[in-house]
């Protein structure tokens, strides 16, 4: 049996964790209905305030494809571990909730996916505003500032470090193998958690690629979704989970450098504001992320049989 015939057959589960964005929410799952790979299931992780009408009625429809799962926690990578481990498929898509998307996105994935030695596909994303960045070599990792850098408007395929959250997908037993999304990430915004599960999926042994016919449209919407609003508490948390990072992905001659570069961003940001409160935090928050990152991954076991 060839390659194409065995996609064909290959069930693919996309989970969509939301929260607060009933604008969007809809819009989105149309456009993952309307996907032309089957068997598909849209697992919706729904961490909102109140049950939005139009997503129930839209589920209720697509009963057979759209499965809506209202729980009680918030945060994004513990979202991210639920999905993969109540999802139906061995594949699995991550996108976000304000994203819309052609009608072969997943299809584009499972095809990045079946080559060989690939854990995890980072997709090509479109933004409807802002200047396009598409970098030589989308998807690498700068262990010198301990910082993702994207070019994920690129048009091609090749190798990667990393992937965005908004368009990525793994296959569960490498995302299980890695030890799950690190919920000790869910700090703030949540930054750089799919970074930091990428280099865990290669340093498992597996490949990262980027694959730009994966695509979609990130909207980036300002409003709903992992936001904080007072300066020193998202600095705070930027250089807890940057922290991290330098402690698990870095090595010994990069760390200094890096925590430099965070300083010295605490410091921009305690002078743009005019926030001196902003640097202690930065500093505060630095040390935090540097015991936390010597620690394993904390993966919320959600199914029995799924344990990090």
């Amino acid at each position: 049996m060839d390659d194409r015939s065995v996609r064909k057959r290959q069930g693919v589960t996309v989970v969509v964790p939301t929260l607060n964005r009933d604008q969007f929410l809809p819009r989105c799952l149309r456009c993952l209905v309307g996907q032309r790979h089957r068997p598909l299931q849209i697992l919706v992780v729904d961490q909102s305030t109140e049950a939005n009408g139009d997503v129930v009625r839209l589920a209720a429809q697509h009963r057979d494809l759209v499965d809506l799962h209202r729980v009680s926690f918030r945060g994004l990578p513990m979202a991210r571990n639920y999905g993969w481990q109540y999802a139906k498929h061995e594949a699995i898509v991550f996108v976000d909730d304000d994203i819309e998307c052609g009608p072969e996105l997943v299809s584009e994935h499972l095809i990045a996916l079946s080559s060989a030695g690939v854990g995890l596909v980072a997709g090509g994303i479109d933004s409807p505003a802002g200047p396009v960045d598409r970098r030589p070599r989308p998807g690498t990792f700068c262990r010198w500032t301990a910082t993702p850098q994207r070019g994920f408007a690129a048009e091609g395929s090749g190798e990667a470090d990393h992937a965005a959250g908004c368009n990525f997908s793994a296959w569960r037993v490498a995302i299980e193998e890695a030890g799950g999304v690190d919920e000790g990430l869910s700090v703030g915004a949540a930054l750089y958690e799919e970074t930091d599960l990428c280099l865990r999926v290669k340093r498992a042994g597996y490949r990262v690629v980027f694959h730009g016919p994966a695509r979609l449209t990130h909207l980036a919407v300002a409003d709903g979704g992992c936001r904080v609003e007072r300066v020193p508490d998202y600095v705070r948390a930027l250089a807890h989970n940057r922290g991290m990072m330098i402690r698990r992905h870095c090595r010994w001659y990069h760390a200094p450098v890096a925590l430099g570069r965070l300083t010295t961003l605490g410091l921009s940001y305690a002078r743009h504001y005019r926030a001196p409160e902003t640097l202690s935090a930065c500093l505060w928050g630095t040390l935090q992320g540097l015991r936390a990152g010597g620690r394993a991954p904390a993966c919320t076991a959600f199914r029995r049989g799924y344990v990090a």
